[in-house]
């Protein structure tokens, strides 16, 4: 076994019993694999967290408000608190991604090989279609928006004070304690603005290095912007997790 190439490990011939073809098996690992792995490149999937669920719909409740009683005499019981309740509504809906392989290609012996750039050009499209639909929504949902004092990169820009008073619009407004790290979500072409380095107190740092000492901040780079796609011209600001994205 130590000795086999992976494609020929894959290649299992079908015994007598309810076993699938080599063919089969090669798939289904195919599959599993694609799945896998545009879940882990995309970035969408980073910010709010995915898990697997076994309905097509469903109803997520989640306690927004109650009470509490402070100080209390030593013998006082307080009535029971009404906790207001807020509900998503999840439907799950099917994409599909598909290549053939030809017989042309495993007569030539090189099904592994053109297997492997297929499945990553699927990855990718994948990655890229969970990028533009969860950030999508997640432009769509935000609370706050704060004009920036210029576009970055211009004279006049100070991308810093941006992103620091894009943060205190969050802890002002959020159901938060004010203490949670950051995700800062930019068209890859602001990268180069993020990684430039400066002078900060005379040490030599980048302005991504410099916030992420300062407010604890994980910046994350799309290709998704300008016209017609998620970002538009904008930049996402949030704290990371399915209630506060």
């Amino acid at each position: 076994m130590a000795n086999k190439t992976l494609e020929q490990i894959l290649n299992v011939s079908s015994a007598t019993g309810p076993f699938g073809k080599g063919d089969a098996v090669l798939e289904q690992t195919l599959r599993d694999f694609i799945q896998l792995q545009s879940t882990t490149i995309a970035v969408g999937t980073q910010i709010v967290g995915v898990r697997t669920v076994s309905w097509l719909s469903f109803t997520w409740y989640t306690g927004a408000e109650g009470s509490f009683t402070y100080p209390l005499d030593d013998n006082a019981v307080v009535d029971p608190t009404k906790i207001g309740t807020k509900n998503y509504s999840v439907k799950l809906e099917k994409g599909q991604g598909r290549c053939v392989f030809l017989d042309s290609t495993l007569l030539r012996g090189e099904t592994w090989e053109n297997m492997n750039r297929q499945q990553m050009a699927i990855i990718q499209g994948r990655a890229d279609l969970i990028d533009n639909h969860i950030l999508s929504k997640l432009m769509l949902g935000a609370g706050q928006s704060l004009a920036a004092t210029a576009v970055w990169g211009a004279g006049g820009a100070d991308e810093e004070k941006d992103i620091l008073d894009g943060m205190d619009l969050i802890f002002a407004n959020a159901r938060v304690t004010g203490n949670e790290p950051l995700a800062l979500v930019l068209p890859a072409s602001a990268r180069s603005q993020m990684m430039n380095t400066r002078l900060y107190t005379n040490i030599l740092q980048s302005l991504q290095e410099r916030l992420n000492t300062m407010i604890s901040l994980e910046v994350f780079y799309t290709r998704y912007y300008d016209t017609g796609k998620a970002l538009g011209k904008d930049a996402l600001l949030l704290i990371k997790g399915a209630q506060t994205a």
